[in-house]
């Protein structure tokens, strides 16, 4: 076994998905909601395993400063985007106790 991180992310995900069909009905798991330690969960897993793809690499070091760039690129992106489309429109609503800055 040369690289274990296969089966590591495996267990997450095995420990993970009994976690939720034996305590999903309940109020927490670990501190969080279900639906909250699902995604904890799956954004683990995945960052194990861009991780491990990049310390691992059988590339020189040039190429994996270069693929860290790649990825982090890429999660600016979608995290720009998902912020570009999903904000809140902002609504200014005056009231009466503001004071005027007019004289």
């Amino acid at each position: 076994m040369r690289q274990p991180v296969l089966y590591i992310a495996a267990a997450i995900l095995i420990a993970a998905t009994g976690a939720l069909l034996i305590f999903g009905n309940s109020d927490s798991i670990a501190g969080l909601t279900p639906a909250r330690f699902a995604d904890a969960a799956y954004l683990s897993i995945f960052a194990l395993l861009i991780g491990a793809s990049l310390a691992f690499g059988r590339h020189r070091i040039h190429a994996r400063l270069w693929h860290i760039a790649v990825w982090l690129a890429i999660f600016l992106a979608l995290a720009a985007g998902y912020r570009w489309f999903h904000q809140e429109p902002t609504v200014v609503v005056p009231t009466d106790n503001v004071r005027s800055t007019e004289v």
